[in-house]
């Protein structure tokens, strides 16, 4: 490969003096990102010191009110994902159609569910298998194949 088909800023086209100025460059960043990051947490460390107690409580408080919400919208996502679990089971729907319901409210979800289920077709088995004539003490009326080699020993005589 031809220097002039390498990409640019290409690591192994700069040489070793270009890979140490490289090096060099990153770890600057990366120090002035730290020291960033150290500055900033210390001027919130001087904002906080300058508030007065009501101040921090009332920045608690929307804090806790914010992960209060995010909790309550988490516990109503649950509470529908239930509600959709147990109308699509209620139903009869098939598990990878259960999660394709829609709706709000118990009753939209239900009237989603029974239009649903009216499209899938009913594939239950009945309660009962069919029962096998060739099982059972009498059979389907054929011989069994100890009575056939009775009969040919009968018939060789021995």
């Amino acid at each position: 490969m031809s220097d002039e088909n390498k990409p640019q800023g290409d690591p192994e086209a700069l040489g070793d003096a270009g890979k140490q100025a490289l090096v060099a460059e990153r770890k600057r960043a990366d120090d002035a990102e730290k020291a960033l990051k150290a500055a900033n947490a210390k001027l919130q460390q001087i904002e906080d010191a300058d508030k007065t107690e009501l101040e921090k409580a009332q920045q608690r408080i929307s804090e806790l009110e914010a992960a209060n919400a995010n909790l309550a919208n988490d516990v109503s996502d649950r509470d529908r994902t239930i509600l959709r679990l147990n109308t699509g089971i209620d139903e009869g729907l098939p598990k990878n159609l259960i999660a394709r319901l829609q709706g709000d409210d118990e009753e939209s979800i239900k009237a989603d569910a029974v239009s649903l289920r009216e499209l899938v077709p009913d594939n239950t088995p009945s309660p009962f298998p069919k029962a096998d004539p060739s099982q059972g003490p009498k059979g389907a009326g054929k011989t069994s194949n100890a009575d056939l080699f009775a009969q040919q020993l009968e018939q060789a005589g021995l």
